[in-house]
């Protein structure tokens, strides 16, 4: 595919949209990865077939995506790149330009998070089940604190995605955590209610160090069906 040929889009793009599509195009065909340096940019010009401008607006998308950064006197580099870190940037927005409402997040919840469980069952390390054991010590330590109570669980839920091994369901934890700590706000806050969630992660958690994959997807359905009726 040629570095000048348009990518088909809904709207017309603007002349930045289309240089940064390029630029992402030629890290991606050239199998650019961390660390390793784009062409000059006198070469980027002639490549893209636009002026030092757009391509330095274009360039400065780019860093703010977090996939390139520059080093001064150096160059611009591709960064080493965290997919569910950049579309975590994105959470905040799904909930209003997608009309998402509580009852999406749980049908999701209920479809998703049960595969997510019993394929951490099979896949997860030590290091996995020490960071889950960790999020979920979290959790009992805060149970006076809401907010970082509300931090280790969502720690914990992003861990039991990472734990899949599968990068694809971590990225989509990471893009609706904020949707799902917007739903953590609406349950009742007293102390009990969250000493029942933890009992929940509890059996989560021993379902996922045992291997048992169907007993991981019953106890997180059983979670969520009670996260439901707690709301």
């Amino acid at each position: 595919m040629s570095l000048a040929e348009p990518v088909a889009r809904t709207r017309p793009e603007t002349l930045v949209e289309g240089i940064a599509q390029k630029l992402i195009r030629h890290i991606a065909a050239n199998g650019l990865r961390g660390g390793d340096r784009l062409p000059s940019e006198r070469k980027l010009v002639g490549m893209v077939n636009a002026s030092r401008l757009p391509l330095r607006e274009a360039l400065c998308v780019l860093k703010g995506l977090g996939i390139v950064e520059s080093h001064r006197g150096k160059g611009v580099f591709v960064k080493h790149l965290d997919l569910a870190a950049v579309f975590g940037m994105l959470s905040p927005l799904l909930r209003g330009h997608a009309d998402i409402d509580i009852g999406h997040i749980f049908e999701a919840r209920r479809h998703l998070e049960g595969s997510v469980a019993e394929l951490a069952a099979a896949h997860r390390s030590e290091d996995d089940l020490a960071a889950m054991e960790a999020a979920l010590a979290g959790m009992q330590s805060s149970l006076e604190d809401r907010r970082a109570y509300i931090e280790h669980d969502m720690a914990f839920h992003q861990e039991l995605g990472r734990s899949t091994r599968n990068p694809i369901f971590h990225v989509i934890m990471a893009s609706i955590t904020d949707l799902l700590v917007e739903v953590q706000h609406l349950y009742v806050d007293v102390v009990e209610v969250r000493q029942e969630a933890i009992r929940e992660h509890a059996e989560i958690l021993a379902a996922v160090r045992a291997g048992d994959g169907p007993a991981a997807r019953k106890w997180m359905e059983t979670h969520l069906e009670n996260a439901t009726r707690r709301m």
